[in-house]
């Protein structure tokens, strides 16, 4: 007798648990954009400035992440109830530039003031996946709310190369090169605190904090674009010359060097994603 209306006990809550989630579920729509500001940056190609004539040399550190920058999304949740839901998001990231310069200034012998410039630029393109577990205060009216998932990256890095040399502050020569890095997946952890304004049963609006925590590694890289003084040299590379296979370790054979119609190869590099940073957006629920 008592395990029956232990059993009829259990039902109950089970279905009391159900109708619970059934009349708080609901799903929910939104969009939303911010900026963020790079953490846990790496130290990059730093500037470098050569004064011959007077015995000088300048060093700079440069430090970036291409986790800095705007970026635009869209999310699709289900709350199972007003404290438990999920979340995935998508968005599109587009970095600041991480810029370095190496200059050198010196006066020949035909006594002309001689300038020469080196300039180095990443910029990062970049849509994320974001599915993540919500968990939120449940407040009719200024809630409180935090998320955790993780963050899943598909882009690319646009690398530009500028040599320039001036002769009395007259450009005499020009070099431009221009690399699209890609392939290969970005991985990484994400976290967010936040506050969501419900103005009715339909419409929130919100602002939130988030961390990334990411970092990526191409595996391919192409020239696409080689000038020299306006002329297009792009044509006249070879496949070695314009192509690169990042890889984890590779054996040059000097006795059989690869042919010259393969892509080169070069060590991965992994470019800092990182970052911190405020969102802001409006809810739509269902």
């Amino acid at each position: 007798m008592q395990i029956n209306i232990v059993i009829k006990k259990v039902v109950i809550v089970f279905a009391i648990s159900i109708f619970s989630i059934s009349v708080y579920s609901q799903f929910y729509v939104n969009v939303n954009g911010g900026y963020s500001l790079g953490v846990a940056n790496q130290t990059m190609i730093p500037n470098y400035e050569a004064l011959y004539d007077e015995d000088i040399e300048k060093f700079e550190s440069v430090y970036g992440s291409l986790g800095k920058g705007a970026n635009f999304g869209l999310n699709l949740g289900y709350m199972f109830n007003n404290n438990i839901g999920i979340d995935i998001g998508f968005s599109f990231l587009m970095s600041d530039q991480i810029k370095s310069e190496y200059k050198e200034k010196y006066t020949n012998w035909q006594n002309n003031d001689i300038f020469c410039s080196e300039k180095i630029s990443l910029r990062n393109q970049m849509i994320r996946i974001n599915p993540s577990l919500i968990i939120a205060a449940g407040f009719e009216k200024v809630e409180p709310y935090a998320k955790f998932g993780v963050i899943i990256g598909l882009g690319h890095i646009n690398l530009k190369y500028t040599e320039e040399y001036f002769i009395n502050s007259s450009l005499d020569d020009q070099m431009i090169e221009e690399l699209k890095l890609d392939g290969g997946i970005a991985f990484g952890m994400s976290s967010a605190a936040g506050l969501m304004f419900h103005l009715s049963d339909i419409i929130t609006i919100f602002s939130e904090f988030n961390l990334v925590s990411m970092s990526y590694a191409p595996e391919k890289g192409k020239i696409t674009k080689y000038s020299k003084n306006g002329i297009d040299l792009l044509p006249d590379l070879n496949v070695e010359d314009k192509e690169i296979d990042f890889v984890d370790s590779y054996t040059y054979d000097y006795d059989n060097p690869p042919s010259s119609n393969e892509p080169r190869k070069m060590f991965k590099i992994k470019f800092p994603y990182s970052g911190i940073g405020l969102n802001v957006g409006i809810r739509f629920s269902f």
